[in-house]
C-alpha cells in the first residue's frame, strides 16, 4: 500500500485541503475562460476535492489517480452526491499512455511527485483538444522541509523555468500567480510558510 493509499480515508478531514482547493478554483476562474460545455481531466485527483468544487462549472470531469484507495473514496463521494458528470478512474500516466482528449487538464500538488516532468507535459499536450488549457498548482521552490527527510520528488518549482519547458513543448499564453500559502509548524515549533502558484497555459 502506498502512502497515498493509507491517507485516503483521512484526507478530507484536513480542512486545509479544502481551503487550498477553494483558492485554486478561485484563481482558475480568474485566469481561465472556463465554460459549462468543457470536458476536463484532473490528474492526480486524490479524493477529488478540486473536481467536486468545479463540477458545476464544467460539463464532465475525469478524476484520474494512481492510488486505488483514493479512487475508492472518489467513487463513494460521487455515489453519495449523485453527480453524473464526475468519473473516477484509476490510471497512471507516468506508466501508461492515453488517447483521451479534453478541453482542460488540471492538477494541484501533483507535479512535484512526478519523476519525468517533460514526459508528462508531452502527455498533457497530446491529450488536449485544439485551443485547450492546462492548469498546474504547485509549490514554489522550498528547502526540503515541506515533505521532510526521505522525500525523493521535486522541491518545488521555479515557475519561470516551467514556463520555458512548457513553451518548448508547444504551449503558449503561459501565466502564473500565487494562489495559496500552506503554513506548518517546523520541529522547533516555528510556523513555516510554503507559497503555492497556479500556472496556466494554452495549446
Amino acid at each position: 500500500m502506498s502512502d497515498f493509499d493509507s491517507m485516503a480515508r483521512s484526507w478530507d478531514a484536513n480542512p486545509m485541503h479544502l481551503e487550498r482547493s477553494k483558492q485554486v478554483v478561485q484563481k482558475m476562474v480568474e485566469l481561465l475562460p472556463l465554460r459549462r460545455e468543457m470536458s476536463a481531466l484532473e490528474y492526480g485527483a486524490g479524493t477529488g476535492i478540486l473536481s467536486f468544487l468545479l463540477s458545476e462549472k464544467l460539463n464532465h470531469i475525469t478524476m484520474m489517480d494512481s492510488s486505488v484507495e483514493m479512487v475508492k473514496v472518489m467513487d463513494e463521494k460521487v455515489h453519495v452526491r449523485g453527480l453524473s458528470n464526475l468519473l473516477p478512474v484509476c490510471y497512471n500516466l507516468e506508466k501508461e499512455r492515453s488517447n483521451a482528449k479534453y478541453d482542460l487538464i488540471f492538477n494541484q500538488m501533483v507535479l512535484h511527485h512526478i519523476t519525468d516532468i517533460q514526459a508528462i507535459f508531452e502527455q498533457f499536450y497530446n491529450m488536449l483538444l485544439p485551443d485547450g488549457f492546462l492548469a498546474i498548482a504547485d509549490l514554489f521552490p522550498e528547502d526540503g522541509t515541506f515533505h521532510g527527510s526521505g522525500f525523493d520528488g521535486h522541491l518545488g518549482f521555479d515557475p519561470e523555468k516551467l514556463k520555458e519547458q512548457l513553451q518548448a513543448t508547444g504551449f503558449s499564453k503561459i501565466q502564473y500567480e500565487k494562489c495559496f500559502t500552506v503554513e506548518r509548524n517546523n520541529p522547533e515549533g516555528m510556523v513555516k510558510s510554503y507559497p503555492i502558484f497556479l500556472l496556466t497555459a494554452s495549446k
